[in-house]
């Protein structure tokens, strides 16, 4: 018997990152890493940074492109990635060292992998992480092959009724959904308009970094503070479910 396991790849911008440090700061990066994490990223003291922080932006990059890519391995369709279950520290020896916790071990757990092996490289501009999961018993892991959970259709913006629910969406939408849309594009010049019920996680309108930016202007815009581990990724998958989830209270 033998096992067939997925690998998983990440690379991350250096340039993305800084923009959110100095956007953010630390609070924003502490919404994805645990405190362990975060120390391990830090400069030594005294150390001057452009945005006046104590992280390195090269850490927070390496530490990002590894959870990512050990997500992958696990192979769950409809999952928000669970950003502080996935702990990435750095050992005695230097190199990088996983730990799964709470949703990422029930996660590895369906899928048969009882560990993950990452290994990071950093250059000027981006950081790449490489993930390998170890599969627990001979033969393949379980739900290999299965069918995505939770797998949406993907929408195209240019079929006709489309068109008309994007007609409807600029008459019947509140402001704060119209700034979500206009925050979106800003992000995705190639589109003109999104449509209300277009899948914005399989169309990769949003990825796994820029959800966390987006959270922060969610929480702006309702004025609710929301946990990413305990968020349902349909409540985000489209505008009309963001409005209904977390805007509906502007609606008369």
């Amino acid at each position: 018997m033998w096992g067939l396991a997925h690998l998983g790849l990440d690379i991350v911008s250096v340039n993305r990152v800084r923009r959110l440090l100095d956007e953010h700061g630390e609070r924003f990066f502490s919404r994805m890493l645990t405190e362990g994490e975060l120390d391990d990223c830090r400069l030594p003291d005294g150390t001057p940074t452009p945005h006046g922080g104590s992280l390195d932006p090269l850490g927070l990059c390496g530490r990002i492109a590894a959870k990512e890519a050990a997500f992958k391995t696990l192979r769950v369709g409809g999952r928000l990635l669970p950003w502080r279950d996935i702990v990435v520290r750095r050992s005695g020896g230097g190199w990088p060292l996983v730990e799964l916790r709470r949703a990422a071990a029930a996660m590895a757990e369906e899928s048969g992998i009882v560990d993950i092996t990452v290994s990071i490289s950093h250059d000027v501009d981006y950081a790449v992480a490489v993930a390998a999961p170890v599969v627990g018993t001979p033969g393949l892991p379980a739900g290999l092959f299965r069918a995505p959970v939770g797998t949406h259709p993907v929408l195209s913006p240019t079929a006709p009724e489309s068109a008309l629910r994007s007609s409807h969406m600029s008459e019947t939408t509140t402001d704060r959904t119209r700034q979500i849309r206009d925050w979106l594009l800003a992000r995705h010049p190639e589109r003109t308009d999104i449509d209300p019920e277009l899948d914005l996680i399989e169309n990769r309108l949003i990825d796994s970094l820029s959800f966390v930016e987006f959270v922060f202007l969610l929480e702006q815009l309702s004025g609710q503070s929301i946990e990413m581990e305990t968020l349902d990724v349909d409540s985000i998958r489209t505008l009309a479910a963001i409005e209904r989830s977390f805007l509906r209270a502007e609606v008369g």
